[in-house]
């Protein structure tokens, strides 16, 4: 007689990156095919699968499946985020719990091929990165993502909080041992995020094939699954690279890159008759950017600013700086700047990044950077 499996404790595996986005619905379609699999030679498992969606339309509360696999049977889910979960347009992570160790998921995130390779009479292909189910042992509080490029290539490092409080990473680029710039990562409880880290830091003309990331989790000390995905500029080939578990950095000073000279940015323009300086930040896939300029800059004490905020294509959310008393806010096509007022404070002195938080396409997640000067 065929038995499930005794009660053993329960073993969770997380998918951190799926996503279901037809033609359409994102700057790039995009699927997951995940591969659930039962090693066992004799007994049945009964497996939970629950859906954490942080991007795009996601559903109210998190839509889950239960299934039982029988002894070494493979079971298919296809486009799993519609099919399974009913949550088309949406991307974000699944956790599939079973009781004991038997249990083995894959999955395969992919595109449909691309116009140019239509246009050259090439039919059926797919641009697809493999994405493993990944056991809690792989989470870290500090872990290390290698083989990270750009110039020819792209990358997009993520993150994934496996857990019920919001947590503030901090995402350090490397390349070749020279830190190249940081940024925060939020992630909301069982929610992700990820960033276009070169464009993130600054560093968007630089190339190179040997830079990497540190992640940490801060003082929260809790584990992250985190991740990059590589993808080929010319080709859309991707690589997925899950992170590595990493030791904390020493106190002290670390080494520093020379950037490439960043682009001129024009010189804010007072209003007329007036002390108040006029900024215009424009989201767009996918970089900020400040009057025409970088997506960095730099207000000092006491000046007062006023602050004009627009999208260039489609929708953008402004993440907000709550420190510096800048709400979030959406900015969509066709409507009328955002305006905000801020006059810095000696108490505000400091660097304070933001993010595009509605998605916006593959690129999504980029960040943008305020300096408040004494």
């Amino acid at each position: 007689m065929l038995l499930l499996a005794p009660p053993l404790s329960a073993e969770m595996l997380t998918v951190p990156a799926v996503a279901s986005f037809p033609e359409g619905s994102a700057g790039s379609p995009f699927f997951s095919d995940v591969r659930v699999f039962n090693t066992s030679y004799t007994s049945l498992v009964s497996v939970t699968a629950v859906y954490r969606c942080f991007l795009g339309a996601c559903p109210g509360t998190a839509p889950q499946v239960t299934f039982v696999l029988g002894e070494r049977e493979s079971r298919a889910f296809d486009d799993m985020i519609r099919v399974a979960f009913n949550a088309p347009s949406s991307a974000g992570a699944v956790e599939l719990t079973s009781s004991g160790d038997s249990v083995r998921v894959t999955s395969r995130l992919y595109s449909p091929e691309g116009d140019e390779r239509l246009a050259a009479g090439v039919t059926g292909g797919t641009n697809g990165m493999f994405v493993p189910g990944m056991k809690s042992s792989q989470a870290h509080g500090v872990s290390v993502l290698t083989g990270l490029s750009n110039g020819l290539f792209r990358t997009n490092v993520g993150a994934f909080n496996p857990h019920d409080s919001m947590v503030v990473a901090t995402v350090k680029l490397f390349n070749g041992g020279a830190l190249l710039g940081t940024i925060p990562l939020p992630l909301q409880p069982r929610s992700g995020n990820q960033a276009n880290i070169f464009i993130a830091v600054g560093q968007a003309g630089l190339v190179t094939t040997n830079a990497y990331a540190v992640v940490e989790s801060g003082s929260s000390g809790v584990d992250l699954f985190t991740y990059a995905a590589v993808i080929d500029n010319a080709t859309a080939d991707s690589s997925f690279v899950s992170g590595e578990e990493d030791l904390p950095a020493p106190t002290g000073p670390v080494a520093t890159a020379t950037p490439p000279p960043p682009a001129a940015t024009p010189t804010p323009t007072p209003t007329s008759g007036s002390s108040m300086t006029l900024v215009e930040l424009v989201g767009r896939q996918f970089r900020w950017s400040f009057d025409g300029g970088g997506s960095s800059f730099t207000m000092q004490v006491g000046q007062t600013y006023e602050l004009r905020m627009r999208t260039a294509d489609v929708t953008h959310g402004f993440s907000g700086l709550p420190e510096i008393g800048l709400p979030g806010a959406a900015l969509t096509p066709g409507s009328a700047a955002i305006v905000q007022i801020i006059q810095p404070t000696p108490g505000q002195v400091g660097s304070y990044f933001f993010f595009c938080d509605i998605e916006c396409g593959s690129g999504h997640g980029f960040a943008g950077s305020i300096q408040i000067a004494p």
